[in-house]
């Protein structure tokens, strides 16, 4: 539904009001036309206007003091000012007002609509199909039919009938203002909607004042009875204040009677100082021993790590010559089915050749002589590896023992040092930091950074 924008007319001369009125509407907009500010506002009371066009001088109204009114009456309405002349002051002052524009009234009064239908936002073009004879034309026609009315009704010509020939004109107008109603009655529809909506949630939080006030009164009882533990607080405060005040007192007396008696007991404070410079010449050689007892744990640790290095090299060691026995052992096997291959070929070769049994085959057969010297070498160096492993054998088991015997030197360290370590503990706990437990050193090789750890905290 396209809704005609409503046009407010204030103006006190009844040619310029006509001449805009028809110009206006002849544009499809909607207008009420007065000529005294107070009909203009009773009116204003009821209807929603979206731009009014004032006359600056007004037969009640002087210096734009209806502008001001309207203002009050409706905020939002864009006010345009018709001037017989621009004035500096006037425009300050419709400035201050907040005023949409100041227009010159001349005979042509077309600007004047192209610039209301500019700030509704229409085509301001729609009025150049208007010629000025049709306009007088149509003033003369209305004069004609105009019957004597009441000049401040909201009529725009203040007639109440209008001849056949204008019919049109007034369905037209009758129309625009239906709708136009129409759209106010879904404005204010939009409005109690809006209205209903707030007193439902004023009555929701209306509804919630009552659990909100339980809440506050039992948050003031939760109050009270926490001051309440605050003053026992404050009085047991106030009790332990005295208490020390009285203590204070006490060791001030104890304090002025140890002055008093400074003189006997000059001769215990001298031994003090001897005892105490013993316990500091004891403090410094147990540290001293801690440090020397780290030290060896710390070799120890290195010499058990070499052991350990070590042993694995010679397992390493082990299985090569494991290796080299089975390489051997293989070896050996072929060489024993190449010796049987040359013996079969042998009785074979000499069962062929009977006749010539007397001269031995190996003396003619170049090829049998150097298989054999082959096997012989192989023989000879074979025997020569059975040799060296069993001499690796008899080595390897020499280590063996002295890396056991060595297992259990370290052992035996371990067990002094952890012994006098738990000594060094029990005779001082709290003047040496005593180094790393057996277990921790034992395993040093498994997690040195933590062990290190552990020695570097104990000398700080």
């Amino acid at each position: 539904m396209n809704l005609a924008k409503k046009i407010l007319i204030v103006h006190g001369d009844i040619a310029i009001r006509r001449q805009l009125v028809l110009l206006l509407a002849g544009t499809g907009l909607d207008v009420r036309a007065f000529s005294t500010a107070a009909a203009a506002a009773e009116v204003a009371h009821d209807e929603w206007f979206d731009l009014a066009l004032v006359a600056h001088n007004l037969p009640d109204s002087q210096n734009l003091s209806f502008v001001g009114a309207l203002r009050k009456i409706q905020p939002t309405v864009p006010v345009l000012i018709l001037v017989t002349e621009i004035e500096l002051a006037l425009v300050i002052q419709g400035i201050r007002l907040g005023v949409a524009d100041v227009l010159l009234e001349t005979d042509d009064l077309r600007p004047v609509v192209r610039r209301v239908r500019g700030l509704l936002k229409l085509d301001p073009d729609a009025v150049d199909d208007v010629t000025s004879e049709e306009l007088a034309q149509a003033e003369a026609a209305l004069e004609k039919m105009a019957v004597v009315g009441d000049p401040h009704s909201a009529d725009p010509f203040g007639t109440h009938t209008q001849a056949p020939a204008v019919g049109l004109l007034r369905v037209t107008k009758e129309k625009a203002l239906l709708e136009a109603r129409v759209e106010r009655l879904g404005h204010e529809r939009a409005a109690l909607e809006a209205q209903l909506k707030t007193l439902l949630a004023q009555n929701v939080d209306l509804a919630r004042l009552p659990a909100e006030s339980a809440e506050l009164h039992s948050q003031r009882e939760i109050v009270a009875a926490a001051q309440t533990a605050i003053d026992e607080k404050a009085r047991a405060l106030a009790a332990q204040r005295a208490e020390l005040a009285r203590e204070r007192r006490a060791l001030a007396d104890e304090r002025q009677k140890l002055v008093v008696t400074t003189p006997a007991v000059s001769k215990g404070e001298e031994e003090v100082a001897r005892e105490q410079a013993e316990l500091a010449d004891w403090r410094r050689k147990l540290i001293e021993e801690a440090e020397r007892l780290q030290t060896e744990t710390s070799k120890v640790q290195q010499e058990r790590t070499q052991l350990a290095l070590d042993r694995r090299g010679w397992h390493e060691d082990l299985d090569v010559l494991r290796q080299q026995e089975e390489n051997l052992r293989s070896y050996e096997k072929r060489l024993r089915e190449m010796q049987g291959q040359l013996e079969a070929d042998r009785v074979v070769w000499c069962s062929t050749n009977i006749k010539q049994a007397s001269r031995s085959p190996f003396t003619d057969d170049a090829a049998l002589q150097e298989a054999w010297a082959k096997l012989q070498r192989a023989s000879e160096i074979l025997e020569t590896e059975r040799a060296h492993f069993r001499e690796d054998k008899l080595a390897l088991r020499d280590w063996e023992k002295t890396v056991k015997n060595r297992e259990e030197g370290l052992s035996g360290r371990e067990v002094r040092i952890a012994a006098q370590e738990q000594r060094l503990r029990e005779a001082f706990p709290s003047s040496v930091n005593a180094p790393p437990p057996v277990s921790v050193m034992r395993a040093f090789t498994r997690s040195p950074f933590t062990t290190a750890k552990a020695v570097l905290l104990g000398k700080k």
